[in-house]
């Protein structure tokens, strides 16, 4: 977990650092392990937890808890549903989220909106007879 951490560390401030310059998006390098490497911060959180779980175990095996202590005072069905449940949930929303997470790998960046220039004031001048309802006339008007 902790390798892992220090890993995205790195990775977070090369990429900071490529877009700062500028290379962010032509640096392959850095891109290509990047676009592989977005499900790694989940892994980090599932070893914290098991590094956690079974950090309780020692205190057992050696006699610090007795083994009445450390068992919880749960039903073994309770516990069966909700590890089921938990399996189930957790399945199809990581597997829907892996599914839309690559699919927007897959179609990449979108490119950048660009506006055209204004390069004389916005006016209703010529819309002006339509919005009060005149119908503009094909021949000049003179006197």
């Amino acid at each position: 977990m902790v390798g892992i951490g220090l890993l995205m560390i790195v990775a977070g401030l090369t990429g900071a650092w490529l877009w700062w310059r500028g290379r962010l998006f032509s640096a392959r390098w850095y891109l290509w392990p990047a676009q592989h490497a977005w499900w790694i911060g989940f892994v980090a959180v599932i070893c914290g937890w098991i590094v956690t779980e079974t950090g309780r175990q020692p205190w057992v095996a050696y006699g610090v808890f007795r083994t009445a202590d450390a068992v919880s005072p749960v039903a073994a069905g309770s516990m069966m549903t909700t590890l089921v449940l938990f399996v189930l949930v957790y399945g199809v929303v990581g597997s829907i989220g892996l599914y839309y997470i690559n699919r927007l790998i897959a179609h990449g960046p979108r490119a950048p909106v660009i506006e055209p220039a204004i390069t004389r004031a916005p006016t209703l001048a010529p819309q002006a007879g339509a919005l009060a309802g005149i119908k503009p006339s094909s021949t000049p008007m003179s006197e």
